[in-house]
Order: structure tokens, then sequence, then C-alpha cells
């Protein structure tokens, strides 16, 4: 499934990549093309790998590559089967292949029964008490969903308090990435409502068969009761009712990605010269 969910995934349509290049400090020397970029001889990959999390396979083969007066192929975040067709293409060149970043994704039930009975006793036990505890304190929380500037902005003000470097995160730049990346189809922002108080959100792209968990805020004035796993499990709820395949919560190893479900996959970085 994980193979459909990379060549189906946002990241590698070109509306995607159009606004991802705008994030890079590339030379203005670069050339990009429809799926990577051309940088003082070498072929990477187009947008930078801390917002793109799966990327596109690239036809190349020697030809190709002198054609374009390259030297060398530098690419990131593949999964193994991209790996595979690019050492067919490049058996007698030198290869270095490294692990890199690591997805989590889940593969979702046929009931929200079966996905707890799936998660292990303890897990289980911590979710079913994060929840209870909110519903309890909260009963009319509800799980709403919007494409709307005004939820937008709300989103964007909570990431900012977030702890570390995550708070400094949204600079103007990322602000008008995501802002632009909302008026595109399939993006938009789930978010956990108590009375009228939003206390956690997840910017997400959703297909016909599955969900991408792309980024998140919450208030923290909530911290206490877990609005995060909360607004994630409404949502794996929303989800599994409505008959979809997965969610994805794409790189990262956090563990409440592990908590909820998930399982990992790796993701690998090739160089290759010519």
């Amino acid at each position: 499934m994980i193979v459909d969910q990379i060549k189906n995934s946002p990241f590698v349509t070109e509306d995607f990549l159009k606004l991802a290049v705008q994030l890079e400090n590339l030379s203005e020397e670069a050339k990009h093309k429809d799926f990577y970029s051309i940088q003082q001889g070498t072929i990477i990959n187009k947008g930078s790998r801390d917002f793109i999390d799966y990327r596109p396979s690239i036809k190349l083969d020697v030809e190709i590559i002198e054609t374009l007066q390259c030297t060398k192929v530098s690419l990131d975040s593949l999964h193994f089967f991209q790996i595979q067709e690019i050492v067919e293409s490049f058996s007698t060149h030198s290869l270095n292949i490294s692990k890199g970043d690591q997805v989590v994704n889940l593969v979702l039930p046929e009931s929200y029964e079966d996905y707890l009975a799936e998660l292990p006793r303890k897990k289980r036990h911590e979710l079913k008490r994060k929840t209870s505890r909110f519903q309890n304190l909260y009963p009319n929380a509800e799980l709403k969903e919007s494409k709307s500037s005004e939820i937008f902005d709300i989103f964007v003000e909570l990431h900012k308090t977030s702890d570390g470097a995550k708070g400094s995160f949204m600079n103007d730049k990322v602000i008008d990435f995501f802002s632009k990346l909302l008026a595109l189809d399939g993006w938009k922002i789930y978010y956990l409502e108590v009375d009228t108080t939003i206390v956690a959100c997840c910017f997400v792209f959703e297909d016909k068969k599955g969900c991408y968990l792309y980024n998140s805020s919450k208030n923290n004035k909530f911290n206490e009761v877990n609005p995060g796993i909360v607004i994630i499990d409404k949502i794996i709820q929303k989800l599994i009712t409505d008959r979809y395949e997965f969610f994805d919560f794409l790189k990262g190893t956090e563990r409440y990605k592990f908590d909820l479900g998930g399982t990992s996959t790796q993701l690998y970085d090739i160089e290759i010269t010519i």
C-alpha cells in the first residue's frame, strides 16, 4: 500500500513542487525541470526534504545526464522500490546509498473497534484514558474541517506557540507556502473546537483513499488533556467510518505516531557519480 501512497501523494505533483521550490536557497544559476533541479553540475530533488515527505520517481539514464552536462546525481527521501529502479539504470556506476528519513503509516481497519483491538494493550489503555478524560471534561467538543483563511490564521498562531524549533518554523515565507497549499484541491485543516475555542489543528491532504498529516498545532492552554492526541483519534474515527484505507503520519518518528498504531518505513538517499 505504501508504494501507492507515494505514487498518489500530493508531493509528487507539479502544483506542489512549483510551490515547494520557492522555499529553496539555491543559486540563481540553478535550473528547474518538472521533477528535479540542476545546480553546479548535479541533479538534485526539486524542493527541500524538510517540506517534501515523498519524492516522484525520476526517469534518468546516463545519456540524459550527459546531455544535461551533469556529472553527479544526488537524491533523497526515496522508497526502496525507487532505489531499485535507479540501481537497474546505473548498475555500472559509482553508487552511494544511505538511510535517510523514516515515514510512519497507519493502515485503517474496517471498524474503530478493530483499530483499538489491534493496538497493544498498554497503548490501547492509554488512548482510552486520554480520550475519555477529554470527552468527560468537554462533552460538546467537535471535530470540524475548513479551508477558510480565518481557521488558517488560527492554525498559524497556535503553531507559533510551539516549543523549540517548531515555534520558529512559521516565518512569512513558510506561511505564504502553506496558504497557497490550502488553496489547492485536497488540502484542508481539521480542527477540534471546544465551545468557541480551537484547541488543536491538523493541516492535511486528503484523497479518496486516505489522509496525509502534513503539520499540526495545538492550544497550549489545553496541554493537560492531550488535544493533539484527541484530534488525531477523532480524525482516525472519521476516516474509518468513511471507509478510508490509511492515515499517513509522514516523516518523523515521534512517539505519539507509534502510540496510535503507526508503523515505520525506511526512506533512502542516493548519490551517483557519472
